[in-house]
């Protein structure tokens, strides 16, 4: 097994066909077939399946995709490294910012890297929180701005906290009834209400049904929506409550929508860079680090990152 083994399989696979990969790849497709059949033989077990929707991994494939994937990611890096020590960055870099910041971090920060690394070739992908932690961990990802999720196997950088709070309608006849005397809502209200929330991995959901297990309370999710805006819509439709951050909750203003403080106990979410700590970071991806963290802390100083609304 060789390097070039690993390379052709990992495109196979992420082609889901011999012939695309051939094409791809710029292999003759006999001998992209012979490479696979020796990397079989040396293995001793099949690494493909073919099925109707094209070819798949078998458990044993799954495992070579993945450690292949990520070991021809850290020679890449290398490979850069080696040529471009003292070098402008350059090269591809990707990286994973949640649903929730993408309005107003995607772009100043994709205009940053162009404007001072122009040889860096950028690429922004948009998710779940829930999800970058994962996409990290297949490689699909160098960097990602993540919450609290498991933090296992990667090398993590706070860069911000923020709390989350009830939101609701600004005309609902509750809302005097559940703000105590500091304008806030005990987690025992807020469990109590008719949730709108998101579907986990969701990082919110997550750590409000952390919260709910350590208090003994059981959520009432009367409906689970992963589009932030939808959520937004119900909930200033009088459909039910959520619970977000301060920073996004700000967003809902203009729908009518306020929020309270949630105490006893207050849900603090810490936000991270992260990567994975045995994949060392090429000088691109070193460079979007930078600009990223830069970014942040013009958002927070200027107050573009908002921690409540009235």
């Amino acid at each position: 097994m060789d390097l070039r083994q690993i390379r052709y399989f990992v495109g196979i696979v992420d082609s889901g066909s011999l012939t695309r990969a051939a094409q791809e790849m710029r292999v003759a497709q006999p001998a992209l077939s012979q490479h696979l059949k020796r990397l079989e033989e040396d293995l001793g077990q099949p690494l493909l399946l073919r099925t109707r929707r094209g070819i798949v991994p078998t458990e044993a494939g799954r495992l070579l995709y993945e450690r292949g994937r990520s070991l021809l990611g850290q020679v890449e890096v290398l490979r850069e490294d080696l040529h471009s020590a003292q070098a402008e960055p350059r090269g591809f870099s990707s990286i994973g910012i949640p649903t929730s910041l993408g309005a107003v971090l995607s772009v100043p920060l994709a205009a940053a890297v162009r404007h001072d690394f122009p040889q860096v070739r950028l690429r922004v992908v948009e998710g779940l929180s829930g999800h970058m932690a994962e996409w990290l961990r297949a490689g699909r990802l160098d960097l990602a701005v993540i919450f609290g999720e498991s933090l296992t196997g990667l090398a993590c950088r706070t860069v911000a906290t923020e709390d989350l709070r009830l939101v609701m309608a600004g005309t609902d006849p509750q809302r005097e009834a559940l703000t105590g005397a500091q304008g806030d809502v005990s987690f025992r209200q807020v469990a109590a209400l008719p949730l709108i929330l998101p579907g986990r991995p969701h990082g919110v959901r997550e750590e409000v049904e952390v919260v709910a297990r350590q208090c003994g309370l059981t959520l009432d999710v009367v409906l689970e929506m992963d589009a932030l805006e939808s959520i937004r819509a119900l909930v200033a439709g009088g459909f039910g409550y959520t619970v977000l951050s301060g920073r996004v909750a700000h967003g809902g203003a203009e729908r009518g929508l306020v929020s309270l403080p949630i105490r006893d106990p207050a849900i603090t979410r810490t936000i991270h860079l992260a990567h994975v700590a045995e994949r060392p970071l090429s000088n691109a991806a070193r460079a979007v680090e930078k600009t990223l963290v830069t970014q942040l802390e013009n958002l927070i100083h200027n107050k573009v990152w908002r921690d409540g609304m009235p």
